[in-house]
């Protein structure tokens, strides 16, 4: 038996690498041969996304060698309307009173509603109550794990507002031997629940947004197992950071490239960069810099640039911080030491330049 575990897909018609993602997971599920591919919410990004892309989904997951099992999440809870027919083998779970049995396996769903607090955990245990201790009990959650710690940038575009949110304490008490979940777009995280099972979200499996950097991932359930993260071939963001350094005598643009050549190719870069340079040692303006790295990730196709640089040469070139560079050279400092000295130099140097 093996489950292959996913959410936060946000499907709508403006977005194709999201349905390319859906194809991909569908390739997993067959390779790994799975019993059934779960979408623990937010397959659509709105509802009415679920009405007009419907007959779209029938063709992808219809006529599978495994089924596929969905609860409602915050973006689409209301797109699962009693009656409408979203292709062979799929189940929707909208009622937490009836779970999807597969052999050993009972499949459980929370379908998204605004509780929290004592209403939340009053849900919980009348769903463990109907649970039989001598089943394999998946619960499907989608909402927010306080004990992550995690910041509104992991939540996709939610913003700041609580969505169902649980502690691991909530579910230590309950006949539970998994809880599938999504809402958190990140990456694959699992938490042990004390005196149970796991507590899984997978990531998203494609970027929604440009804050879900890093190769995306599925989570791969096997009853009795530790969860195992599988990567997906789907679009995403990486994040590239380059800090320039006015002492270092390489050239800004061969440090840029190079760390554009290493990224993964199949991914769209955000690119910041950052830091101080020494614009004479390679005749290089701030703007000539611009417009050269520009024109790299041009070639690239990548997202638009963060530029938080300075070209410091008027500074470096001054007499008074070159002699007082020549007495630090003089000095028994270890070379980390010597380079900080110099940075916090060059701060107070720019300072002085621009109030003078």
């Amino acid at each position: 038996m093996k489950l292959l575990h996913t959410a936060d897909l946000h499907l709508s018609e403006q977005a194709p690498e999201r349905w390319a993602a859906l194809h991909e997971l569908v390739k997993t599920a067959k390779r790994e041969k799975v019993q059934a591919l779960v979408i623990a919410g937010d397959l659509f990004d709105q509802n009415v996304d679920a009405e007009m892309l419907r007959s779209r989904l029938r063709d992808i997951l219809g006529g599978g060698s495994f089924m596929t099992v969905i609860i409602p999440g915050n973006h689409d809870s209301r797109a699962y309307r009693s009656g409408l027919f979203f292709g062979e083998g799929v189940r929707i779970i909208t009622d937490w009173r009836e779970p999807v049995r597969l052999d050993e396996v009972d499949l459980w769903g929370l379908p998204y509603e605004p509780l929290e607090g004592e209403k939340l955990v009053s849900r919980l245990l009348e769903i463990s109550s109907l649970m039989s201790r001598e089943k394999y009990n998946i619960l499907l959650f989608h909402g927010e794990l306080l004990d992550a710690y995690f910041s509104s940038r992991d939540l996709g575009s939610e913003g700041s507002r609580r969505y169902m949110p649980v502690k691991l304490s909530y579910f230590s008490s309950l006949p539970l031997h998994c809880v599938l979940a999504g809402h958190f777009h990140s990456c694959h995280t699992v938490w042990q629940i004390p005196g149970s099972g796991y507590f899984v979200y997978p990531g998203s499996p494609v970027s929604v947004t440009r804050r879900e950097t890093g190769k995306r991932t599925a989570n791969l359930v096997v009853p009795g197992q530790p969860p195992v993260e599988v990567m997906l071939d789907t679009f995403h963001y990486e994040g590239i950071r380059v800090t320039l350094d006015p002492f270092d005598h390489c050239d800004p643009l061969v440090v840029i490239r190079e760390k554009i050549e290493e990224s993964d190719p199949a991914a769209r870069v955000i690119l910041t960069v950052e830091g101080l340079y020494n614009g004479s040692l390679q005749n290089l303006s701030e703007e000539q810099l611009v417009t050269s790295v520009r024109e790299i990730l041009d070639k690239r196709g990548a997202e638009a640039p963060v530029f938080n640089f300075s070209d410091v040469r008027h500074v470096l070139e001054d007499d008074l911080f070159q002699r007082f560079n020549a007495m630090l050279s003089e000095k028994d400092y270890s070379p980390e030491q010597k380079q900080k000295i110099k940075e916090m130099t060059v701060r107070a140097f720019r300072v002085v330049k621009a109030c003078s």
